[in-house]
């Protein structure tokens, strides 16, 4: 283990994404059999097919992302205060950037790296916050 400190950016929550083989199916189960809210679909996007959706139920998040049967990787989502901030700092360390810093529509600002498995981290910071 390093024993370099990193810069102070808080990591504040992380949200898994699981794989689902029918979004919409696995949103009505999440919420109607499991009690968890739906925080949000694919309508945000303007879309009216539901292949990604967000449900939370106390302090548990979790995002419900439908694939097509490829190789699925595990993806964790994690809020941070500065995500232009981590960005630097994991750049400059050679982590393998997949997406750099960019505006959502759904309003954050959001960056993915690959881990040495090849599993996504993506990092955001609220956009009102960046």
């Amino acid at each position: 283990m390093s024993e370099r400190k990193a810069p102070h950016n808080r990591f504040q929550q992380a949200v898994p994404s699981l794989p689902v083989k029918d979004c919409a199916a696995a949103l009505r189960f999440y919420c109607d059999v499991l009690g968890f809210e739906k925080d949000f679909d694919d309508a945000i996007l303007g879309r009216d097919v539901t292949l990604f959706a967000g449900v939370s139920r106390d302090d548990c998040a979790l995002t419900l992302n439908q694939h097509d049967g490829q190789d699925y990787v595990l993806t964790i989502g994690c809020e941070v205060d500065d995500v232009d901030a981590l960005y630097e700092e994991y750049r400059a360390r050679g982590v393998k950037i997949v997406l750099p810093p960019q505006n959502e529509p759904w309003g954050e600002r959001h960056m993915a790296i690959e881990d040495l498995d090849g599993h996504a981290l993506q990092f955001s910071t609220p956009l009102e916050a960046a």
